[in-house]
């Protein structure tokens, strides 16, 4: 069997794939063939017992690196070939409902009173959970969510606005949140959600960009590197 690592088309975000791709080899002897959804509709089919086939090859495991934004998906196609493996029984890493938990709307869902602790019976532990968190508030046409609008419209530089994408190179800060709130639709304002603004410390580092080596003005974020199947 082989895990088909799923990319975007000519992908460039390829240093850690290469490392999770090599790890699997040299420690497993685990072939990775990397696919973009195209590529899965092209290449893949659905055997026996719903079981996905890359020629011969049985397919265990779809590792998504792809699939976080709306410009993953230009086609049918494209849907198609997430679909395939959505029907088949491939692991997803992540599956859908885990893909679709790390949406910034369940984010703001989490923060409400009483959701966490739905999920962490120890109150002493929920509040420790709820100690690394900031305000964060729906934009769409609710009380909360108005009072959240007029919050941002009197004192933008307090917050950032997220959409519904991965990553945080979607976000709206300061003097351009009121220009995007007041360009949105109630609709589409569901879309987004409203959080408090992380003042993070800044420090001094060298950046690698386009080649070249940069110095900079930089700010830390924690991140856990892990797989879940």
């Amino acid at each position: 069997a082989i895990v088909v690592m799923v990319v975007q088309p000519g992908e460039r975000n390829v240093y850690d794939q290469r490392w999770v791709e090599r790890r699997l080899w040299d420690t497993y002897q685990i072939e990775v063939v990397r696919l973009t959804f195209g590529d899965i509709l092209d290449k893949c089919a659905i055997g026996d017992d719903n079981r996905l086939f890359m020629g011969e090859k049985e397919v265990a495991v779809a590792y998504y690196r792809a699939g976080y934004a709306p410009t993953d998906f230009p086609g049918e196609k494209e849907w198609d070939g997430r679909w395939l493996v959505e029907r088949s029984r491939a692991i997803s890493v992540p599956n859908l409902a885990y893909h679709l938990a790390g949406c910034k709307k369940i984010q703001q869902v989490l923060a409400q009173p009483g959701i966490v602790e739905r999920f962490i019976d120890d109150p002493q532990a929920a509040a420790l959970v709820r100690e690394c968190f900031v305000g964060l508030y729906p934009l769409d046409n609710s009380d909360e969510g108005n009072r959240a609008f007029e919050a941002a419209m009197a004192n933008p530089s307090n917050y950032v606005v997220k959409p519904q994408r991965e990553g945080g190179g979607y976000n709206t800060y300061g003097d351009e949140i009121p220009k995007l709130l007041s360009s949105l639709s109630d609709e589409e304002r569901k879309g987004y959600i409203l959080m408090e603004l992380i003042r993070a410390p800044g420090f001094k580092n060298i950046l690698l960009r386009n080649g070249q080596l940069v110095a900079s003005e930089v700010v830390s974020e924690l991140g856990i590197y892990g797989i879940w199947v």
